[in-house]
């Protein structure tokens, strides 16, 4: 054989022999095999010092590479890498280079604050680590991890700052991908799924278990404490409103005060970067009640959605949204009441309201299916009247019932908020509270329930007749109003004073001319304005 063939086949033996000993280096990845990664990090220490301070690390699956502060010049930074390069383009070889310099972008420009001592991360919780976020990415093909960052945290607002060690994996399955984010420690804190399939067809109400893995993330990061003021849930996420102080309006110079607000989703609970602000403290109203994390059962949001679809009945309608908040709708102290909002396919909204238990106390209808009650009927106002004592108590100090065209309403003493006048308008078979009040309505001295006995349909029925007779004179009128309890300008009744008001035009307008009478509850006229 001729010397030459013998050399070549010699250079080719050697080759083969590399390319045998290095493929299984090769294939075993930088950054999900825990002893290759050891290894890098144990070379790349020895070559940037003991005691070097480290800006960035970061790695994939051909090697890894830090940047640390250069020790002989503290504002200089310098790159050092060990991985995998192509020995003659073909012969994959792992060696350490550097020291390259760099020219790093910093948001916070201090860079000594942007620096980490390398003791401080815990290099050996990668394996647990990776296999953490692969689970938690839950994507739909096999993953990997195809990239990894480590390096602190950096905040824009309220003026740039470095935070945190942060560690960054990147899970990649070739048609979705994640990103994990761990502690220094190598503890999961958060993620960013939102390039996952899941993410894309999340719908917490197909997956009402979501609603307590979010009441759970909630109590771990904020506590137990009752300081959560509402809570809503939506298709894709859930949000905790609460009444904990929050600077970051503050530390943007604004001086308005303001609250935190956390939002889960599946990427985990974070607190809003700017907080919302505190209307109640600006307009010096009382803060909203607060309840704790732990008054309900969030098991139940299943059964909770299934019943109030099934209560509502409305075919081809779907859950819109799910509220938790202390409710001053009803008479009495504040109650941690649920409500459903069911979306019809006519674009109205059906409320559904539940006790904190999922027991479904009543049905709101939209506007449009309301039954449309005229409270001046001597008939509905009657049947009004007879179930005040029922729905307030007894010992209510009532300041005045009105029912006109727009609806029919009371005025109570409330007990819940120290004796202050509070108005609820009257519903089909109870009240709700009114989104506001008319001081007329709660001006003058106030009449109880026993005083209301004689009120019945025939009496009113009777007072309305008298008043078209007295005041109309032969023209035609119509019924604008009455009005029970203490009168601006006839103070001979008192509290016990009924006024009638009629208009001479069938809608209410500027062009309107009315009229007026009132009684005393016996039925008397005490005086009047005809038209």
């Amino acid at each position: 054989m001729p010397k030459g063939e013998v050399a070549m086949r010699a250079i080719c033996a050697l080759i083969g022999a590399v390319l045998l000993a290095s493929s299984g280096s090769a294939r075993a990845s930088f950054i999900d095999d825990g002893a290759t990664f050891s290894l890098a990090i144990s070379v790349l220490r020895g070559a940037i010092g003991a005691h070097a301070r480290v800006l960035k690390i970061e790695g994939d699956g051909n090697g890894i590479e830090i940047q640390a502060q250069d020790p002989h010049n503290p504002h200089h930074v310098n790159r050092w890498r060990y991985g995998i390069i192509n020995y003659l383009g073909m012969i994959p070889l792992r060696r350490l280079s550097g020291p390259d310099a760099v020219d790093p972008t910093l948001i916070n420009p201090d860079l000594d604050a942007n620096l980490f001592d390398l003791d401080a991360v815990q290099f050996s919780a990668l394996p647990k680590l990776v296999e953490a976020a692969i689970a938690r990415a839950q994507l739909q093909d096999p993953a990997r991890i195809t990239h990894m960052e480590i390096q602190r945290q950096t905040f824009l607002l309220p003026e740039p700052s470095s935070g945190d060690i942060l560690w960054s994996l990147h899970v990649d399955s070739g048609r979705e991908r994640a990103e994990i984010i761990a502690n220094a420690q190598g503890a999961i804190v958060r993620a960013d799924v939102s390039g996952t399939e899941r993410a894309r067809m999340l719908n917490i109400f197909k997956e009402p278990t979501l609603a307590a893995d979010a009441a759970a993330a909630f109590r771990d990061a904020v506590g137990v404490q009752p300081a959560l003021t509402r809570v809503g849930v939506v298709a894709k996420t859930v949000t905790f409103g609460t009444n904990i102080h929050d600077q970051s309006l503050a530390r943007l110079g604004m001086s308005l005060p303001a609250t935190a607000t956390y939002t889960w989703d599946l990427n985990g609970l974070l607190q809003q970067p700017l907080g919302t602000i505190d209307v109640n403290a600006q307009m010096h109203t009382p803060a909203p009640a607060t309840f704790s994390i732990n008054d309900v059962d969030w098991t139940i949001v299943g059964k909770l959605e299934s019943e109030a679809l099934a209560k509502a009945a409305i075919p081809q309608a779907s859950i819109k949204h799910i509220g938790l908040a202390l409710s001053t709708d009803q008479p009495g102290a504040p109650v941690l009441d649920w409500t459903v909002e069911i979306a019809e396919p006519s674009g109205d909204v059906t409320k559904v309201v539940a006790d904190k238990d999922g027991a479904i106390q009543r049905v709101e209808l939209p506007e449009s299916r309301r039954p449309k009650i005229d409270w001046r009927d001597p008939k509905v106002l009657a049947g009004a009247i007879a179930r005040v004592g029922a729905i307030f108590g007894a010992n209510a100090r009532i300041a005045s019932i009105v029912a006109d065209d727009q609806r029919g309403r009371i005025t109570i003493d409330d007990p819940a908020h120290g004796g202050q006048a509070a108005t609820f308008d009257f519903t089909s078979d109870g009240v709700s509270r009114a989104g506001i009040s008319f001081s007329l309505d709660s001006m003058g001295s106030r009449f109880s329930i026993a005083d209301l006995t004689e009120l019945n349909e025939q009496k009113l029925a009777a007072l309305q007749a008298d008043a078209f007779k007295r005041l109309s004179g032969g023209r035609t009128a119509y019924l604008e109003s009455v009005t029970i309890g203490a009168h601006p300008f006839v103070r001979q009744a008192g509290a016990h004073a009924i006024e009638v008001r009629l208009r001479d035009v069938p809608e209410d307008s500027v062009k309107a001319e009315y009229a007026w009478i009132v009684y005393d509850f016996g039925g008397h006229v005490l005086d009047f304005v005809a038209f």
